[in-house]
């Protein structure tokens, strides 16, 4: 096996930076109490002004007096390690994380997919960079060995457990995988590098720190196998933002709009489904939350499209309330079937097909002003369509005779001579269940002036005729 750790050394800061609109802007997260709050995480922009970890936040702000603080937040920073194992999980069925911030993808049997690593690097790497996620990463045999390598230098991969045991010997003490307590007691004997450690006796190690400390390395070289419990993603999606002022706006709501949706469609690729239907939650102040409801007329996971359908139902509907809290919630999560195409497209490059023009002037309009004619189970021609939504599953019998293109609003009086009758009489007599009896009987006719009529007259007579259609 072949594992590709993914170190994410700054995830609760970069799951604040997900939310800020300018993400290069200076940003320190802060956490500690009121009076002694110290600086936790911070930016690049920020750490160029000379703030740092452990700073006081009364010094930082005195350093770089534009910068943005916000609270250390672990939840959050525990959803986009949750996130980054729902995007890994489209790469590789054996995705495992730890509670800190490291996410394993077992690759060498993905490598036959996506090519040869350096290429399947580059996917992983430009995944990472579209999520906002800085990373390190690194491959080797193991699971905790690659941890490792990622802590030591970015980009480093190993293929066997011969080179990944010359590659562990130059670590120093400090990116082993051990308890702070085990690394302070190693480096009170004088020992600074797993090379040393690797030298001590197992027997002398087991009577010191228990059966822990060689089981670790065990699992560390590949001596011992490494079980971890592989990630599974669930059933829906659901994620929110957070505003420290109340919304009032649809535009307000844009910028997270755009990344809940992100996130989504990174959460249905993992899974290989889509998405048929979503709701925008709203959360208010002093009332209840609200919904909107954002519909597609077959299953889509495009980020682009998605998040048009969305912006068009922002626009149409108003925010019953100034909006503390805006959150995307997905819980029907179909199949996706990729549309079929012609080898050579023919269609321009901005063309849209009608599913997805349906859905987008839906959203525009409403589910009611879009639909379409489809055929009804009843012999009167008034009576014989109906409007719906998709014609899915309608399939009727053909009627007996032809029928007109173009169906009259109402009959009226056919004037002139006689027509000459070409087929008929087909008989239609219904309707005495609602009210609406008709006794009919149709032909199609030929005018004087040559046009090809439909037209009836009562049931058993040869005249006066009503025209009722016009055949093209």
């Amino acid at each position: 096996m072949l594992w590709a750790a993914i170190h994410l050394p700054r995830r609760a800061l970069d799951a604040a930076l997900r939310r800020q609109p300018d993400p290069a802007a200076p940003l320190a997260l802060a956490d500690g109490p009121p009076q002694r709050r110290v600086v936790v995480q911070a930016n690049e922009n920020a750490a160029a002004a000379g703030v740092h970890p452990g700073q006081p936040l009364a010094a930082a702000v005195a350093l770089c007096p534009g910068l943005a603080t916000l609270p250390f937040d672990a939840a959050e920073a525990s959803r986009l390690l949750d996130l980054a194992c729902a995007w890994a999980y489209r790469y590789s069925g054996q995705v495992c994380r730890d509670e800190a911030d490291t996410v394993w993808l077992e690759v060498g049997g993905s490598l036959g997919l996506f090519g040869p690593w350096p290429r399947f690097e580059r996917l992983l790497r430009d995944d990472l960079r579209e999520l906002g996620l800085a990373h390190a990463l690194a491959v080797a045999p193991t699971p905790l060995g690659a941890l490792c390598l990622a802590r030591h230098r970015d980009g480093l991969a190993v293929r066997d457990t011969a080179q990944l045991r010359r590659a562990l010997d130059a670590l120093p003490l400090a990116l082993a995988p051990f308890a702070p307590a085990q690394r302070e007691a190693l480096a009170a004997l004088g020992v600074r590098r797993l090379k040393q450690v690797f030298a001590l006796p197992r027997a002398g190690l087991r009577r010191r720190f228990g059966a822990g400390l060689p089981e670790l390395l065990d699992k560390l070289t590949g001596d011992a196998p490494d079980l971890r419990p592989c990630y599974q993603p669930p059933d829906f999606f659901e994620a929110r933002f957070e505003f420290d002022d109340e919304i009032r706006y649809h535009t307000g709501l844009l910028f997270p709009l755009k990344r809940l949706v992100g996130d989504l469609c990174a959460f249905l690729v993992g899974r290989d489904g889509g998405v048929q239907r979503f709701e925008l939650v709203y959360e208010h102040e002093l009332r209840p939350p609200s919904t909107h409801v954002v519909g597609a007329m077959a299953s889509e996971r495009d980020p682009a499209r998605l998040f048009e359908l969305a912006k068009l139902v922002l626009e149409r509907e108003s925010i019953p309330a100034p909006v503390r809290a805006f959150g995307l919630r997905a819980t029907e999560l179909p199949p996706f079937v990729p549309a079929g195409r012609d080898l050579f497209e023919a269609r321009p490059a901005g063309a849209m097909d009608w599913p997805a023009l349906q859905a987008r002037l839906q959203a525009r309009l409403g589910d009611e002003a879009v639909y379409q004619w489809a055929p009804h189970a009843d012999p009167r021609p008034e009576h014989a369509q109906r409007r719906v939504r998709s014609l899915r599953g309608r399939c009727l019998l053909p009627p007996p005779l032809p029928r007109p293109t173009w169906l009259l609003e109402r009959p009226i009086p056919l004037r002139g001579p006689a027509p000459e009758l070409l087929a008929g009489p087909e008989r239609i007599e219904a309707g005495w269940w609602d009210g609406d009896d008709v006794r009919r009987d149709y032909y199609v006719a030929r005018t004087a002036e040559g046009q090809r009529a439909w037209v009836f007259c009562a049931a058993g007579e040869r005249g006066p005729f009503m025209l009722h259609g016009w055949f093209a």
